[in-house]
């Protein structure tokens, strides 16, 4: 337990220390060695976002491992099977939606590069210690929102939830719960991360939908995004002008960097709210604020997702909207 600290307030939520927490990264074919320690009041688990791997490691209770109980320790062991961008969270009612998550890199070292940095990208909607608790939110929608006929086209907060949140890139439905801020690595748009680099850099992006209830529409001023990898696996490159990220999917893509100062907008699709980080190249450059308006936002060039995690979820431009797993949404893989 502890706290987050968003833009000079501080929220009481849980994490592995911070939020996100420290990446871990090790080459394919390394064994990862982790004790979780469970110091919450609650139940635990840690759940390896998109590995194959055998079941006892797994970390979803109680069909692959009995949760870790308050108090108690358990030790993680197992060879890390395929390279790509993964990422870690409990698997317990609905933790992920509080700050326990954080990004797994397992790098391959045969693969060619072609890039000079890399960043590693978390994407999130926030409520914990703000406006409720996840299992505050989870009480009320298992309530139900009763009978809304009439109220036809309109867009409105009711408590923790939201109605008439809809997107055609969804299909529909974008969402039934209230979240007051977006982040990008832990961060809201009143304090926005900051990525520095220099003009005419290859820039390898690793994109993480850490959301429980939010599909994230991606873009970068002034940029388009060559798409390399979905879901950890390589796919033949595609360049776009935005990504549509479903809940739990990552998307690799490489970007090169122009000269000044540009916005990275999540936005929270059919929520009309928004997660900024700021790029920067050029210190003389003003920073963009974040509501600026961008057109790779209503490109038609938008990579959509077929919804979930795993070898051949993710991949392709189809309709189908995916959930996460053990959040307050549902879940492909």
């Amino acid at each position: 337990m502890g706290l987050t600290h968003l833009a000079g307030a501080t929220a009481p939520t849980w994490a592995f220390g911070s939020v996100p927490a420290p990446v871990i990264r090790l080459g394919a074919g390394d064994t990862l060695k982790a004790t979780v320690r469970n110091q919450l009041e609650a139940d635990t688990s840690v759940h390896w976002h998109g590995l194959a791997l055998r079941n006892d490691m797994d970390g979803v209770p109680p069909v692959t491992q009995q949760p870790i109980k308050a108090g108690a320790s358990f030790d993680y062991e197992f060879i890390a099977p395929d390279p790509g961008t993964y990422w870690f969270h409990p698997h317990v009612g609905v933790q992920l939606d509080r700050g326990l998550y954080g990004a797994l890199i397992v790098e391959d070292p045969a693969e060619p590069g072609g890039y000079e940095d890399e960043w590693v990208i978390i994407l999130d909607d926030w409520l914990d210690g703000v406006t409720a608790t996840p299992d505050d939110v989870l009480d009320e929608l298992s309530a139900g929102m009763g009978d809304m006929g009439g109220m036809g086209d309109m867009f409105m907060r009711m408590g923790n939830t939201l109605m008439g949140a809809t997107s055609d890139l969804l299909g529909g439905d974008a969402g039934d719960v209230y979240y007051p801020l977006y982040l990008v690595n832990g961060k809201p748009p009143a304090d926005p991360t900051q990525f520095t680099g220099r003009a005419g850099e290859k820039v390898r992006l690793r994109i993480i939908n850490a959301g429980s209830d939010t599909a994230f529409r991606l873009a970068i001023g002034g940029h388009t995004l060559t798409i390399t990898h979905t879901d950890g696996f390589p796919v033949e490159p595609v360049e776009v002008d935005s990504i549509l990220i479903g809940m739990g999917e990552r998307y690799d893509a490489i970007i090169t960097l122009d000269d000044g100062a540009f916005p990275l907008i999540a936005q929270a699709e059919g929520k009309r709210d928004r997660g900024f980080a700021v790029i920067r190249t050029g210190s003389a450059a003003a920073a963009p604020t974040a509501d600026v308006s961008i057109p790779e936002l209503t490109s038609g060039r938008v990579r959509k997702f077929v919804g979930g995690s795993g070898p051949g979820c993710g991949v392709g431009e189809v309709e189908a909207a995916g959930g996460v797993e053990g959040g307050l949404g549902s879940a492909c893989g």
